[in-house]
């Protein structure tokens, strides 16, 4: 067994851990033909896995073109250095593995965790009790909507729940909130699919409504109990001062008997009493103004202890205040989480938030072997790259597995490996579940998973950046190190930055400390960077603006676009930043209700741009609007209404010729409306229903290496790497937060019941006890450590240059607050002497010019919309291959080329005339052909044998692509999926052949490996009539 079958990277930023993985993986699958079928290696984006399988394929395929030893990459030198095999041998062998590799591509398993999840679920689904084919549903937000919509319909149906909602509006009424109860619950909701909430959640499932009651009941009757006592215990303090023989002005500002006499009249609230120094000098003795003398000794030593009394029942109060506050947001959170549950199950749905509680729930005691046995294959060797990002749950139902692959021996007696590379100082996913502690926890063997000790491996060099930016990043950690609160993290921050400088010297950062923390100076200096970039000879591309905060992206990104910078980001990208496509779904809302004033106004106020008099030209339109778009711009709304969406919205631009060049954010607006035809219906109220829900994030997808500055979030940054880095807005709160819960482990005897309760996060917990101090601490440590790896990530972006934008914020007394990064910037410029008050920019390194210029320019070609409606066509684009042949020779093959099309977009019977329309559009059928076309597939679609596999209410996969056993890749024309069952269907034309019936068995086989039941495999011949062949 090798010492070294577990091996942990511990990769910071730039320090070439890809290059690291890649030449084990190399390795591994050159030692064996086999060994790459015996490999699992893991990430987490489908970005990182394509660029993984990239260098896997891409250094095979230059090992086999390798010559000489001159010629040969670094990772060619480094493998024959470090294994036995000769220059010659070496070529040959990355010749063979690539072709095996591309030979049985499906076996080359590189994956998202999602995504292997995902094959678990699948491979279990009969044991966990859920549909073979459930759909795996990304987006949660819908599904919780739903939930909560649900939820709040039992209003006024159930008396106990109508109680509850009524409480809660009530409630937030009194706090000077909004009443609507639909924004906290879809907030709470979001609890339910954070992983790190999962254990909680599930003690709360056997929970009813009414016991959420009976507790808040109980408390309440608690607290006044609690309220008497305090009451009582500040009176007995008064009763102490006056029987002393002192009067109240006997005190410094009468500070002290205020103090008890404010808690008398039921002032309860911690914040107002304990934000002093009385404590304290009630245990040094100085209680009274100097010049009593002739104060009782033990006064102070009573009122003390009195004191302290007071202030245990006032925070045990306020500790039952806030379990109080939760109770009814805790109780609807389980009320969401019933509903979501039966949501689903109606659906056949699946979040993939649930992934890991499930296979968790279910594999947690399977032995290994088993679950291999049903997974199909065995793996050897495992890669898990961004481990600080890999959940607890993740990680635990992946350890069965990998202990078996490295604590076992194959039939050859080898065993397996491990290799594990992240860096806790990139934790920044922990509302997802990824924990930097169990990096740490693993690296410092203070986790002993298997019974293999791991090796720590620690990548030295950062390969990235310039010297300049990485002596920077070592120092400034380094120094401010110290202000972590927990001492592990402390630590690590400290040793993990000394990376060691590449060959690249020079480059160059900047930090600006600005006199006003404002957005005009923000955005001021940012647009002055780019500038001078450019004239450093960087293009927009180069650049790269990261953000803490989206607001912070929608700013910059508007003043940048006013200011002539090409910008993309996230937010620019959204439909819903479109003017026009905005007035399109104004006028979808006016078709469905016609005679709001309001919606009429948005429309007009669209084309009343440029007009003289925008305010007269509403006014006089409004009630009148049909008429006018009819006379005024030849717009017929009863088209548009007696349209599909899609067709109606293509009407519609046409019309008021909104695209007369491209436009990236129509053309994506109709590529949504079409989608969302295919999957909700063609009606217009299911695309506002969608719009309503999702049309705020619906955005346009757009290729790399666009000629435009970027903005994005920290998070999205990650793993990414820019020329030029500007961190504008560099002056977060480290502790920062929205809203935090935490979860209180309770006594079962004194909660009737309850094990654990929901709080809210705030200082005054720390006074609760030593559990909720405890808890609070960690929680605060922990927000402290993903503050610091925030910052880390976006400082280590930078290749050239990183230019930093903060505040010079002091105060009065002319310090610094470690508690902002603006404290931490300034800390560090004092530690090393360069601070000065008046001084606002700090050099380091110079800003040369950039030796990398781009001379190449692309003319850019604008391609107009085009759409041809049915009822005005000018012209038709041939879009299939078939339509090219000679007419004479091939018209059959044509005929049968676009019926097959046709019925390839038939789900159910509704979809005929939508399916005819669209291969007119494409210019596959003429207009004459219409009337034949149709009657040959209604001859198919209601057939009296097969008109049940069109109907609705069933799963039908059209041209699906099938992932065959030996790697082939397989397309059905159609499968109908029922209950588990399935019907295979194939169209042909001319006579009928059994060599088709091989085909159909094939994907049937495929089928049933899948679990399915196989109920028919037809081929239905379609010619001057229908003729069907069962198999």
């Amino acid at each position: 067994m090798s010492s070294n079958s577990f091996t942990i990277y511990n990769a910071s930023a730039g320090s070439g851990k890809t290059y690291a993985l890649a030449k084990v993986y190399l390795k591994i699958i050159l030692a064996s033909p086999q060994n790459f079928r015996k490999i699992l290696a893991i990430t987490f984006t489908n970005k990182a896995v394509n660029e993984m399988k990239h260098r896997i394929l891409n250094s095979l395929f230059e090992f086999s073109k390798t010559n000489s030893i001159e010629d040969a990459s670094p990772l060619f030198k480094d493998i024959l250095n470090e294994t036995n095999y000769t220059f010659e041998e070496l070529p040959a062998l990355g010749k063979l593995r690539l072709k095996q590799i591309l030979h049985n591509y499906a076996f080359f398993d590189i994956s998202t965790i999602d995504k292997f999840t995902h094959r678990l679920i699948r491979t279990f689904a009969k044991d966990l009790k859920i549909p073979q084919n459930f759909e795996v549903v990304l987006d949660v937000d819908l599904l919780l909507q739903e939930a909560v919509e649900r939820v709040i319909s039992k209003a006024g149906e159930d008396p106990v729940f109508t109680k509850v909602l009524l409480d809660f509006a009530l409630e937030k009424i009194e706090d000077d909130r909004s009443w609507d109860i639909a924004f906290d619950l879809l907030k709470i909701g979001k609890l339910i699919f954070d992983e790190n909430n999962a254990d909680h959640l599930k003690h709360l499932k056997q929970v009813e409504l009414g016991d959420f009651l009976k507790l808040q009941t109980h408390l309440k009757k608690e607290t006044r109990q609690l309220e008497e006592r305090i009451i009582e215990l500040a009176s007995k303090a008064l009763e102490i001062i006056v029987t002393s023989g002192l009067d109240y002005k006997d005190f410094p500002r009468e500070t002290l008997p205020n103090h008890f006499k404010k808690i008398q009249a039921g002032n309860f609230t911690p914040t107002q009493l304990y934000n002093n120094k009385l404590e304290d000098n009630l245990i040094e003795g100085k209680i009274v103004k100097a010049t009593i003398k002739d104060a009782p000794q033990d006064l102070a030593p009573q009122l003390l202890a009195n004191y302290q009394a007071i202030k245990e029942v006032i925070y045990k109060r306020g500790l039952y205040a806030n379990i109080n506050r939760n109770i009814i947001p805790f109780a609807l959170l389980n009320a969401i989480q019933k509903e979501l549950k039966i949501i689903q199950e109606e659906k056949d749905q699946l979040s993939i938030s649930e992934f890991n509680t499930l296979i968790a729930k279910e594999i947690k005691d399977q032995p290994a072997p088993f679950i291999y046995e049903r997974l199909g294959e065995k793996y050897r060797h495992y890669f898990i790259d961004e481990f600080q990002d890999t959940s607890q749950m993740q990680w635990e139902n992946l350890i069965p597995l990998i202990g078996n692959a490295m604590e076992g021996e194959d039939e050859l007696g080898n065993t397996g490996s491990l290799f594990l590379v992240g860096d806790p100082k990139q934790a920044i996913y922990r509302w997802r579940g990824g924990k930097a502690e169990q990096f740490l926890e693993l690296a410092t063997h203070q986790s002993h998973p298997f019974t293999i000790k791991s090796e720590l491996i620690t990548l030295p060099k950062n390969y990235r950046s310039y010297a300049e930016v990485i002596t920077f990043n070592n120092n400034f950690f380094q120094s401010i190190s110290p202000f972590l609160e927990n001492e592990v993290y402390q630590e690590f921050f400290k040793l993990g930055n000394t990376q060691e400088t590449n060959q690249k010297e020079g480059g160059y950062v900047h930090i600006s400390l600005l006199e006003e923390d404002s957005d005009e100076e923000y955005v001021t200096n940012t647009l002055d960077i780019i500038n001078k970039c450019l004239e450093q000879g960087y293009t927009y591309s180069d650049i790269c603006i990261i953000i803490r905060k989206k607001k912070h992206g929608l700013i910059l990104a508007d003043f940048l676009m006013q200011h002539s910078i090409p910008v993309v980001s996230s937010d620019s990208l959204l439909l819903s930043e479109s003017a026009k496509t905005i007035f399109l779904v104004q006028l979808i809302k006016y078709m469905v209700q016609p005679t709001e004033l309001e919606i009429q106004y948005e429309i007009l106020n669209f084309l009343s741009e440029g007009k003289k008099d925008k305010h007269a030209y509403i006014y006089e339109n409004l009630g009148n609007l049909d008429t006018h778009l009819l006379t005024v711009y030849g717009f017929d709304a009863s088209q548009l209404r007696q349209a599909s969406v899609f067709d109606g919205l293509a009407y519609a631009i046409k019309t008021f010729d909104l695209i007369p060049s491209s436009d990236a954010h129509l053309s994506a607006f109709m590529d949504l409306v079409f989608d969302v035809e295919q999957k909700y219906g063609s009606d217009m109220q299911s695309f506002l229903d969608y719009w309503d829900r999702k049309g705020n994030s619906a955005s346009i997808s757009t290729p790399e290496n666009i000629e435009s500055v970027q903005i994005m979030t920290i998070h999205k940054s990650k793993g990414l790497e820019f020329p030029v880095v500007i961190f504008p807005y560099a002056n977060s709160n480290v502790f920062e937060e929205i809203d935090p819960k935490l979860w209180l482990p309770v006594n079962k005897d004194e909660f009737l019941g309850f094990s654990e309760v929901l709080i809210n996060k705030k200082q005054e917990v720390q006074e609760y006890g030593e559990i909720e101090s405890l808890l609070y601490t960690i929680d605060h440590q922990k927000l402290q450590l993903d503050a610091f790896n925030l910052l880390y990530v976006v400082l280590t972006r930078a290749v050239n240059a990183l230019f930093i934008i903060s505040a010079n914020n002091l105060d009065k007394k002319g310090d610094h607050n470690p508690n902002y990064y603006s404290g931490l910037f300034i800390h560090f410029l004092k530690s090393i002497g360069a601070y000065q008050q008046d001084k606002l920019t700090y050099d380091f390194g110079d800003f040369s010019l950039n030796e990398v210029k781009k001379h190449t320019t692309t003319d850019q070609l604008t391609i107009p919309y085009i759409y041809t409606n049915k009822n005005r066509a000018d012209f038709k684009i041939l879009a299939l291959a078939g339509t090219l042949w000679d007419e004479g020779l091939d018209v059959a093959i044509n005929q049968g080329n676009v019926i097959h099309y046709i019925l390839g977009a038939i789900y159910t019977t509704i979809d005929l005339d939508r399916a005819i329309q669209m291969a007119l559009q494409k210019g596959l059928i003429k207009e004459q052909e219409v009337k034949e076309i149709k009657e040959i597939v209604k001859k198919v679609i209601l057939h009296k044998d097969l008109t049940q596999f069109y109907k609705k209410g069933i799963e039908v996969l059209n041209e699906r692509d099938l992932l065959m056993a030996d790697g082939t890749i397989q397309r059905p024309d159609r499968v109908v999926i029922k209950d588990n069952h399935a019907t295979i269907i194939d169209y042909k034309t001319g006579e009928q052949n059994p060599k088709y019936h091989h085909q159909l068995n094939t994907y049937a086989e495929s089928f049933l490996n899948m679990g399915y039941t196989i109920d028919h495999k037809i081929i239905v011949y379609i010619n001057t009539e229908i003729e069907l062949d069962y198999i």
